[in-house]
């Protein structure tokens, strides 16, 4: 066999694995399964070059920019191999924990019904852990990651969970002397980055491939918005043509100045954000007396209170809400920006553009509101088996 037909032979092996992984993939309780392939040699030693991953950006992301690190491109085998690594246990002090176990597939990468989620001997923590999905278009350093923006990359966002006494409380030199001495893994870095040597770096690097290839794009508003970019005909699709009459009185609340005034912080179609936030920070009026919040980065008491705003993407599966998860319902959210607003020197000023504090909302309105948001719930992303472990 020639080497060109040896790679290409090696490539679609690589692939099948892939594809096999994301319908079979490694169960979590289940250890040491780990996918080995054994490549081709292509000279001595030299094992083949990974694959470039293509990404799957639907029409109506595709306007949105999105910088993939220098130092590390997205390939099928970086992904493969972050993907076992986000499910990996061993990545805790008694290898009970992985970061799937508090970002869950099913809840769209959240921790359904968990104010705050538990480490990994049971402590619990300091955050509501966020959704993951569309991370791809938060990647700089301006929007950051985390509740806080403790983060300005994915790469270092995976660092810190591993160590931190909340969380995984793990050393990283232990972390790699047991992924190195875990059969396949060595394998995997290798066809990954090269190297059979596992580092913190690759371990973080891989996870991050992993993550950035979580998209969601798939609900009904998401529908229509293709609709309406692929129409070429002299009569438009309209949001009744996909909407409910109440989920479309809903989306009027949403986008009223008057009402509900949510796109100035989440867009809309008609300001072309399908993403549903501006990934800013900001002080949303829920206490006098304000959690450090974007602060406690930036030591600047200005940013007393200011979180990171979350997409309304997948809302119904995400579930408590706010950075504290004080919330348990939607209907909880919407009374709350009805009626519970903070006037505060840190509340953000958009949360005055209706000329008043709180919107007072009618029940029937808050009805409708609530209808309109569930409707950019992609229950094809919770359901992907390529995002299960």
């Amino acid at each position: 066999m020639s080497l060109r037909s040896n790679k290409i032979t090696w490539l679609l092996a690589a692939l099948l694995v892939l594809a096999s992984s994301a319908f079979n993939g490694c169960r979590e309780d289940d250890e040491d399964q780990v996918e080995v392939l054994t490549p081709p040699p292509t000279g001595p030693g030299t094992p083949p070059p990974p694959s470039p991953y293509a990404f799957d950006i639907p029409k109506h992301l595709a306007a949105f920019s999105y910088n993939i690190p220098a130092d590390n491109p997205t390939t099928v085998e970086g992904v493969m191999l972050g993907k076992r690594l986000f499910f990996e246990r061993r990545l805790s002090i008694n290898n009970q924990l992985s970061c799937g176990g508090c970002h869950r597939p099913e809840a769209a990468f959240a921790d359904p019904g968990m104010a705050v989620s538990l480490g990994a001997q049971g402590q619990q923590g300091e955050r509501n852990a966020m959704a993951i999905f569309n991370v791809l278009w938060s990647q700089k350093p301006t929007l950051g990651f985390n509740w806080n923006r403790s983060a300005t990359t994915l790469e270092e966002q995976a660092f810190d969970p591993v160590t931190h006494p909340l969380e995984m409380m793990e050393t990283w030199p232990n972390v790699v002397n047991k992924l190195q001495n875990t059969p396949g893994y060595p394998q995997m870095f290798e066809r990954a980055f090269g190297t059979a040597t596992i580092d913190s770096n690759l371990v973080v690097k891989a996870i991050a491939q992993f993550e950035r290839t979580l998209i969601s794009a798939n609900s009904k508003m998401d529908n229509y918005m293709l609709a309406v970019l692929n129409d070429t005909s002299q009569n438009p699709p309209t949001l009744n043509d996909y909407l409910t009459p109440q989920e479309a009185r809903g989306f009027n609340v949403y986008v009223s100045t008057a009402k509900g005034d949510c796109f100035h912080c989440h867009g809309n179609v008609n300001l072309n954000n399908p993403l549903w936030t501006d990934f800013d920070f900001r002080n949303n009026g829920l206490d006098v007396n304000p959690d450090s919040g974007l602060a406690s980065t930036t030591k600047n008491p200005a940013d007393l209170g200011k979180f990171k705003t979350p997409s309304l993407r997948n809302l119904v599966f995400t579930a408590p809400y706010m950075h504290d998860g004080r919330f348990q319902t939607l209907e909880e959210v919407v009374e709350f920006y009805s009626t519970g607003v903070k006037d505060t020197p840190f509340t953000d000023p958009l949360m005055a553009d209706r000329g008043t504090l709180n919107a007072n909302l009618t029940t029937q309105e808050k009805a409708d509101l609530v209808a309109f948001l569930k409707t950019i719930t992609d229950s094809t992303f919770v359901n992907n088996p390529a995002f299960r472990p």
